[in-house]
């Protein structure tokens, strides 16, 4: 029995999902953002300006949307910057809202709102309160469990910057995503690649989804590094939320994934041309399939063990970018 995980029936829709504009610390207004990600092929953006929620639906049209979200952050110390502490932990969190109407502020603080009017954040406290942001454990988890429980879901941003580490994010429950790219921090000289915190979680029982960003602010050459591509039959707010939800995207600085499916008890992925496909799988089994000419290979096939616990496939390309699957558990379906 054939299982599809990405369908080239369907269509893929390419979307940026961390973005600065003017309404906190980007340089660009969000009218700007869309002019500018539309002229490059993008469907989508989620405009994540930090640490309060806007409404910016008015941008969205038959072939663009622009997903509520906001970013919030939780610092070890409430009162500093992470700009003047380099040194300070902190988490990063991006909310997004399942409809586009929702503009519910999760834990505001005024502590970290640091673009409003004074005005405004008196109307904002008088709304929301003056929340404290506990940077622990129980704290943030209970700032996610707060955002899934007003209409939202949560990715974990940025690992490296936040300069987070195992002991700090295993302890976050109820999270969406893990952002395993992210072009800012690269651009920044932070190599935010990586995928062994999404890994972590999933081996540790967590059911993440993969996600990447170029968190722009364009101040530097900072779009267009990441995208996510979702699976899904028509550009509608609801059918790009349903189809993130369900994990039905990849995550990609480069290299685009055309199909994924299952039959027979063997994985199968078509590409753009790499220079290497690999699985990976919760336990120590891996293969890869390499090129053997300059056109580089475009499809693969593996074979799935009833040990793996789940399997993903990234595809790396000949400028070294990559483009990654979901983690698919194999107890979720029959192969």
């Amino acid at each position: 029995m054939k299982k599809v995980l990405l369908d080239s029936g369907l269509n893929f829709y390419k979307g940026n999902m961390h973005c600065h504009s003017t309404q906190s610390d980007g340089r660009l207004t969000p009218n700007e953002l869309k002019t500018l990600y539309k002229s490059r092929g993008y469907s989508f953006l989620a405009i994540t300006d930090h640490d309060c929620i806007y409404d910016n639906s008015c941008l969205n049209d038959d072939d663009f949307l622009v997903l509520t979200a906001c970013e919030i952050s939780i610092k070890q110390f409430e009162n500093q910057s992470t700009m003047k502490n380099f040194n300070m932990k902190v988490c990063h969190l991006n909310l997004y809202a399942k409809q586009s109407d929702n503009l519910y502020n999760v834990f505001y603080s005024t502590a970290a709102d640091h673009y409003n009017s004074t005005e405004k954040k008196a109307q904002l406290v008088a709304k929301y309160g003056d929340n404290h942001r506990e940077y622990s454990a129980e704290g943030i988890s209970h700032i996610i469990k707060c955002a899934n429980d007003n209409g939202f879901f949560v990715s974990y941003n940025h690992s490296r910057w936040s300069l987070e580490n195992y002991n700090d994010y295993m302890g976050y429950d109820g999270l969406w995503g893990v952002e395993i790219y992210n072009t800012g921090c690269n651009v920044g000289g932070i190599y935010e690649y990586d995928i062994n915190v999404l890994d972590d979680m999933l081996r540790g029982g967590k059911r993440v989804f993969a996600v990447c960003g170029d968190d722009n602010h364009n101040r530097t050459n900072d779009s267009f590094g990441a995208f996510v591509m979702v699976n899904c039959k028509e550009l509608t707010y609801e059918n790009i939320v349903d189809s993130l939800l369900g994990g039905r995207f990849y995550s990609s600085s480069g290299p685009e994934i055309y199909s994924l499916y299952i039959e027979n008890g063997k994985v199968y992925i078509e590409c753009s041309p790499a220079e290497r496909i690999s699985l990976s799988t919760a336990g120590r089994r891996s293969e890869a399939r390499c090129a053997d000419t300059p056109n580089g290979i475009c499809r693969a096939e593996f074979k799935l063990c009833e040990t793996d616990g789940y399997f993903r496939i990234d595809v790396l390309d000949s400028c070294g970018c990559r483009a990654d699957t979901q983690a698919y558990l194999l107890s979720d379906f029959r192969y």
